[in-house]
Order: C-alpha cells, then structure tokens, then sequence
C-alpha cells in the first residue's frame, strides 16, 4: 500500500489498496495476517484508496480508465465493496474533472459522506451509491467531514452542522475569536474537536451547543479523538508539542499528557487493548494504562 494509506478495520479483518499495478482492495485476517479476499472491479477500474467502512461495506475511491481521453485525464469512480465476500456491491462513476486526491470521509447509516482536493463535498446513499447532494466548502482541502446522526459536521473558522439528507444548514457553533476548528468526532452523541489554539470542545451534536472548553492541555489540540468509559484520549498530530492527552469526558478537565520527546514529524495514534491504552509515534509504540 502507498505511504499514509488508509487502513479500515471491521470484524476480524483489515481492508487496505494495494497500492500496486493490479489496483485492487485486499482484506486480511487481523489475527493472522493471511490473505481472506483480494477484490477487483474490474479491467479498467483501479482501487486508487478506501474511505470508510460500515457493518456492510468497504467504500473505496478508484480510477477509471476504460474512457481515458490521455494518460492523465481519466474519470474516477466511487465504490462499495462487501466486507464479507469481497464482491462489488455497487460502482457509481463521477463527472469528467473530478479528481480522487486525498479523498476523506466516514459513514453512518445510509450516508456516505467525503470531500476531495477541488473541495467537493459529497453524500451519496449507502445502498445504491446514488448521490444525494453535493457542494463546495470552505477553503481547506485537508477537512475530513464527519457524518453522525443524521448530521454531516464540517470544520473551519466555524463549526457547521448539515442535514445528511438535503444539506440544509442545522446549526453553526462560533470559535468566539479562538482559531479555526479542526477535523470533528462524534463518540455518543457527543461532538469533540479541537481549535487552532490548542483547545478541546465537547459540543452537543443536536444543538451545537457548547458542553464545556478544554484550553490548559499544554500540548498541541488533537487530530483524533477515543473515550473509553470516563475518559476521553486524544492523540495530536506531528508538529512538536504533541502527545497523548487524557481528559476527564464528562467536564474536559486534564488528568494527564504524554510525550516521548521525540520529535520525528509524525503523527500519533491511540487504540485500546483490554486495559491498556496502545500509542504510536512513528516507529515507536508504547503501551500506557487506561485511566
């Protein structure tokens, strides 16, 4: 798989793109490591990278190359795998011009939500692929909306909360002169993000209303977000100051923040084993108890 590759977990197996010259999507035991499928949409069609997955499907970007016009200019297409059987579930191909890079979305229900580098944000209907609505956001291409609830959450200089459904605007929650919001998560119906100065909001996801303000972690505000019973864990990103931080869910207050001090630009992860909280940090990997 190419470099930063996204890899989608879901029972028992793990989903990655090849990344190779056969383009496909491969699935392996995550116990194991064997091989339980290797799907291929076909001659012309090339899993470029996976966006989601859900209790019925692996949702995945490829390129079509069966109308290429030239080398470069060819028409690329969004997917639904099976997890189980590895079988194509459905293929919807997207207009001329619409490129695939860096595609970031997630899914809940039946919405299937991404935003792309020409800043198209799109939700297409998990059964069929149909699209419901698409449009463009914002100025950063880096956004990854989130889609919980019936709602799709967007970041930027305000948090903004749409109808899966219609795009209607729902609420929008100001930064109240902090900076930009980042990339959201919703974990029971709590939305937590954090702001370009290093804060962590938990905010109700049915009104936007504001639970409480985190702005004391002394590290950097985290990219990705796990609660585990009480405890809410971020992981920041690779700029130095980052780490790992535990916050009391219930009130944003720190219980404590973990750095190596090892400052190798990349970003870290947090996952739970049991009563341990795994960490990454480049190549290195700490396990940490889980308060």
């Amino acid at each position: 798989m190419p470099p930063g590759g996204t890899l989608l977990f879901h029972d028992g197996k793990v989903f990655l793109a090849d990344g190779g010259y056969d383009g496909v999507l491969v699935a392996l035991d995550v116990k194991t490591g064997e091989e339980v499928w290797r799907s291929r949409l076909g001659m012309s069609l090339k899993v470029d990278s996976a966006i989601a997955v859900d209790d019925e499907n692996v949702y995945v970007m490829a390129n079509d190359y069966g109308e290429s016009r030239s080398a470069t200019e060819y028409r690329t297409a969004v997917a639904a795998i099976s997890h189980t059987t590895g079988r194509k579930t459905w293929l919807q191909r997207r207009d001329w011009g619409t490129k695939d890079y860096d595609v970031q979305g997630s899914v809940a229900g039946k919405h299937l939500v991404y935003a792309d580098s020409n800043r198209n944000l799109t939700v297409r209907d998990t059964a069929t692929g149909a699209q419901l609505w698409t449009e463009k956001i914002g100025e950063d291409w880096t956004w990854q909306p989130t889609v919980a609830n019936g709602l799709v959450f967007l970041p930027g200089d305000k948090l903004t909360a749409l109808d899966a459904d219609t795009g209607e605007t729902r609420w929008t929650l100001s930064s109240n002169g902090r900076g930009a919001f980042n990339n959201p998560s919703v974990i029971n119906d709590v939305l937590y993000v954090s702001d370009h100065d290093d804060g962590v909001w938990a905010v109700d996801v049915k009104t936007g209303k504001r639970t409480w303000l985190c702005d004391d972690l002394e590290a950097d505000g985290p990219e990705t977000f796990l609660r585990v019973g009480s405890s809410l864990y971020g992981a920041t990103g690779g700029l130095s100051g980052g780490g790992v931080v535990a916050l009391e869910a219930r009130t944003g207050k720190v219980r404590w923040v973990y750095d190596d001090n090892e400052d190798n630009g990349e970003p870290w992860q947090v996952a739970i084993s049991g009563n341990r909280l795994l960490v990454t940090h480049g190549p290195e990997i700490y396990a940490l108890p889980a308060v």
